[in-house]
């Protein structure tokens, strides 16, 4: 009995302290809801529910993310939905009391997080709007019309509001101010309305480079867009060593492990996305690179094309290595199994002479059979690691490595 009260006293504490949000949305009585968090590309469900007859609920905390930062959505279903930052505020309240809200509708009580969130971007949009009108409107008017050194002026105090409104933003130690760097670096919002495309193009590359904090972009849910706008910009570029000094800056700076292994993920998908494969070598170990869960380097043909190996085994092998024969005859006795699967092999042979590959590879009953006669210089083997025979990869339909193994036994189970 004892250790029951014990318990229960834990319980109701833990349940008196879980940070607590209130929601207010009239309009959406007994809508359904889901309350989803960010870790990289991944999305956590932390609650489910449905609004009351008022379109009223209580979000808790579950005591597991208590001490989780980061953005949140409450998705209502059927679309729309409310961002809401969590960094360890008490309780607060948001609110929607229109039927079709926008940015303007929405208010959050005891929350400075969010309210400076919010506000941020009312200010910035609301700059930019006029800021775009001005300069239509300057490109209208000559010098000699009257409003023309009105719309200069304006012009200037409109530059000068949005310079210092970045600078509060950059200033500010608040989350919100992170999200809203990161969120301005995706949409190319540079901190001066007048910047170059050459400014603009390497102050961008400094903030990923220098700037941006990965645990927290981790968890902002900004993690997919800000690499995807990152590896654009940077693969834009004539000089690709400049993708891979930026890539190792920020690798370097990555000290959290988990956040270091999806960085790595996410460099490997892009870089293969963007056909600059060949830079991963200078950025990542080996075996990150060709661990399971990974995209499969594509395998050059001997006319120069590539293929993805898709639905396939890739088995490196040697003529007159004894490990390999005995993989290859096992090959062949399991070979119509692997083609009831759908299961493509593919060989690659590190022979060096023409004579003795063919004496070997013409008795395979499989089409796909690859030798550059390099050895193991050849860029298959390279771009593999191969370092010994027999070795196989297993590769899904999407082109992703789901094994490395050096027995087709292995394979099989």
């Amino acid at each position: 009995m004892k250790h029951f009260l014990t318990n229960l006293f834990v319980l109701l504490a833990l349940s008196a302290s879980a940070q607590k949000i209130t929601v207010n949305l009239p309009y959406f009585p007994g809508k359904e809801y889901a309350w989803i968090i960010f870790n990289g590309d991944k999305q956590d469900t932390i609650a489910r529910g449905s609004l009351d007859t008022n379109g009223q609920t209580v979000l808790t905390v579950p005591p597991a993310y208590e001490n989780w930062r980061g953005m949140s959505n409450c998705l209502l279903a059927g679309g729309g939905g409310l961002e809401i930052i969590l960094n360890g505020e008490e309780n607060f309240t948001v609110a929607c009391i229109v039927e079709h809200p926008t940015i303007n509708d929405i208010y959050y009580t005891g929350s400075e997080e969010n309210t400076f969130l919010l506000e941020q971007y009312k200010k910035q949009q609301d700059l930019l709007n006029k800021a775009g009108i001005i300069a239509a409107a300057v490109q209208a008017y000559t010098p000699q019309d009257s409003l023309y050194k009105a719309l200069l002026d304006e012009k200037d105090s409109l530059t000068n509001r949005f310079a210092n409104l970045q600078r509060q933003t950059a200033e500010s130690p608040l989350y919100a101010a992170r999200i809203r760097q990161m969120s301005d670096f995706c949409q190319g919002i540079g901190s001066h309305l007048n910047l170059t495309e050459k400014e603009m193009i390497e102050e961008q590359r400094q903030y990923v480079r220098e700037t941006v904090d990965f645990k927290q972009l981790w968890n902002s849910g900004l993690w997919r867009p800000l690499f995807s706008q990152w590896i654009s910009l940077e693969t834009g570029q004539s000089d690709s060593t400049l993708l891979t000094t930026d890539g190792k800056a920020i690798i370097a700076r990555v000290k959290d492990g988990g956040v270091l292994a999806d960085l790595s993920k996410k460099l490997i998908t892009l870089l293969h996305q963007y056909g600059k494969e060949d830079l991963l070598a200078q950025l990542l170990d080996t075996e990150d690179l060709l661990a399971p869960g990974n995209p499969a380097p594509k395998l050059y043909l001997p006319d120069n094309t590539t293929i993805v190996p898709l639905n396939s085994l890739v088995i490196f092998y040697e003529s007159d290595c004894s490990n390999c024969e005995n993989e290859l005859a096992q090959l062949r006795g399991n070979y119509s199994v692997l083609q009831e699967k759908n299961i493509r092999v593919i060989t690659i042979s590190a022979d060096t002479d023409e004579a003795v590959y063919h004496k070997n590879a013409d008795t395979f009953p499989w089409q796909q059979k690859i030798c550059d006669y390099k050895g193991f210089n050849g860029v298959n083997f390279r771009n593999y690691a191969i370092v010994g025979t027999p070795t196989m990869y297993a590769v899904d339909g999407k082109g992703t490595i789901t094994g490395r193994y050096s027995r087709l036994e292995d394979y099989l189970k």
